[in-house]
């Protein structure tokens, strides 16, 4: 009896140590490869969201379009280019695929400051208060249409506090009238 005791009572305290040190472990939500500051990301954590995105479209009547993505920043707060080397923090953009248009060329940005990030050890390409960013389409439909997708990208402060987002993206386009069915 004694030894049934003392082997409950062993179980017992594995059992309770095992479960205990489990609950206190937090999930390891950096990713380096993405992220090398090993910051969370903004859709793990929904405390910061220093980057505000709007969405417009400039159409020309010959069936040219530009889409417009407009971040605005909160002071303090950077936004990482298009043309970051290697695996670095770059802002990307996706549209999903439509055959009623045609991307032209690639996502063009405003101008960006250049500076060495000793975070990443290397010149960076970056934007402060706002970036535009302008993608041209040719509308193939005689229908109006909207066009989705999303952006990838990080936001960071000085001090390297940063926050790894994706943020879809809506577009509202009017259909080309010269279009013949």
């Amino acid at each position: 009896m004694k030894i049934k005791n003392q082997l409950l009572s062993t179980i017992l305290l594995l059992s309770y140590l095992t479960f205990s040190s489990c609950s206190d472990k937090k999930a390891d939500t950096n990713n380096k490869e993405k992220n090398p500051f090993g910051s969370t990301s903004n859709t793990e954590t929904k405390i910061l969201q220093p980057c505000h995105w709007t969405f417009t479209v400039e159409q020309s009547v010959n069936g040219e379009g530009m889409l417009v993505s407009t971040a605005k920043l909160d002071s303090g707060w950077h936004l990482y280019s298009q043309h970051i080397p290697g695996k670095g923090p770059s802002t990307e953009f996706t549209y999903d695929s439509l055959h009623i248009y045609n991307l032209m060329g690639e996502t063009e940005e405003g101008e960006t400051i250049k500076k060495y990030d000793p975070n990443l050890e290397m010149e960076v390409l970056y934007f402060e208060r706002e970036a535009v960013f302008k993608q041209k389409i040719k509308v193939i439909s005689k229908s109006d249409f909207t066009i989705t997708g999303a952006i990838d990208y990080m936001v960071c402060l000085d001090q390297g506090q940063c926050v790894h987002s994706e943020e879809e993206l809506s577009f509202t386009v009017k259909g080309n009238p010269s279009i013949t069915n």
